[in-house]
C-alpha cells in the first residue's frame, strides 16, 4: 500500500494489489474444508462411539453396571462407546451361536445386519428397574393376559401361552404379537420366553428374548433368532456362563 496526495493536500491511500484475490482464496479454502468435513468427515455419531465399528481385538474393558463390575472383551461390542471404561446404565454384548465367540470378518454380516436366520445373539446387560422376579412376572404381569392360564404343550418341552388380542375399546396390554412360552432351564428355574410371531411384512425381527435377574440390581435380556427356537435351553446355558466370564477378573 501506498500514499499520494492530491488536490488539497488530501492524503490519498492505494490498496494492494493482492488483497482482494488473497481474501477470496481464503474464503474459498474455508468453505472447501467445511464441505470436506461435512461429507467426509465424522459424524456426530462418529464422535459419540454409536457408529457400528466392530473389532477383533479380544481387549477386556472395565465397564460398571449397577452393583457388578464385568471385563468385556471388545469383540464382542458393536459401538466403539462400549470399549470405553465407565459406569453406565445398560450395556449391548453380542455373541455368535453355538460358538458364543466374538466378532470375526467372517461374521461381520452377522453382527451389522442381523438378518433372518442370523446366527448373533444380543445380550443387554441393564440396571435392574424391577422389584418383581421372573416367578412373579409371570404371575403378575403376563398370566392375566393370556387366553389359556394353563397354556397348550409346545414342542421342545415348553408350554406355549396366546394373548388375548388387543381390543378398541380396551387398552394394549402390550404382548400383541407375541407368543409366551415357559420351561424348565438346565438349572431347573423356571423359564420365560417371548417369541415375536411371524409376519409377511417382517416389520419386527422374528426374535425370541428372556429377562432375567442377575443380582439384585442387575438384570439381563438376551435374544436369538426365532428359527434357533430349538436350542433354547442351551442358548439359556451358554447366555449365563457367558456373562459369569465377564465377572472373572482374572481373565482381565
Amino acid at each position: 500500500m501506498s500514499n499520494s496526495y492530491g488536490f488539497g493536500g488530501e492524503e490519498i491511500r492505494e490498496e494492494s494489489s493482492w488483497r482482494y484475490p488473497l481474501g477470496i482464496f481464503v474464503a474459498t479454502l474455508l468453505l472447501c474444508a467445511v464441505f470436506l468435513y461435512h461429507y467426509v468427515g465424522p459424524s456426530v455419531d462418529d464422535l459419540q462411539g454409536s457408529t457400528p465399528n466392530p473389532t477383533i481385538s479380544e481387549e477386556r474393558v472395565r465397564i460398571t453396571v449397577g452393583d457388578r463390575i464385568f471385563f468385556v472383551p471388545a469383540n464382542h461390542t458393536i459401538y466403539p462407546k462400549d470399549r470405553r471404561e465407565k459406569v453406565t446404565e445398560d450395556l449391548h454384548l453380542y455373541a455368535i451361536w453355538p460358538t458364543m465367540n466374538g466378532y470375526t470378518p467372517a461374521r461381520r454380516q452377522d453382527f451389522i445386519e442381523d438378518e433372518p436366520g442370523s446366527r448373533r445373539i444380543d445380550v443387554q446387560i441393564r440396571r435392574r428397574d424391577s422389584v418383581f422376579s421372573e416367578q412373579q412376572r409371570l404371575e403378575q404381569l403376563y398370566l392375566p393376559h393370556v387366553v389359556d392360564k394353563a397354556g397348550q404343550p409346545s414342542d421342545y418341552q415348553l408350554t406355549q401361552f396366546t394373548f388375548k388380542e388387543a381390543r378398541a375399546n380396551a387398552p394394549t396390554n402390550g404382548y400383541a404379537g407375541k407368543d409366551m412360552y415357559i420351561g424348565e432351564a438346565a438349572d431347573g428355574e423356571l423359564l420365560v420366553l417371548f417369541c415375536y410371531k411371524d409376519q409377511e411384512e417382517k416389520t419386527i425381527p422374528s426374535q425370541c428374548y428372556r429377562r432375567l435377574d442377575f443380582s439384585e440390581n442387575v438384570s439381563i435380556r438376551y435374544a436369538f433368532d426365532r428359527a434357533y427356537l430349538p436350542d433354547w435351553r442351551e442358548i439359556d446355558t451358554q447366555v449365563r456362563r457367558f456373562i459369569i466370564t465377564l465377572t472373572d477378573a482374572a481373565g482381565a
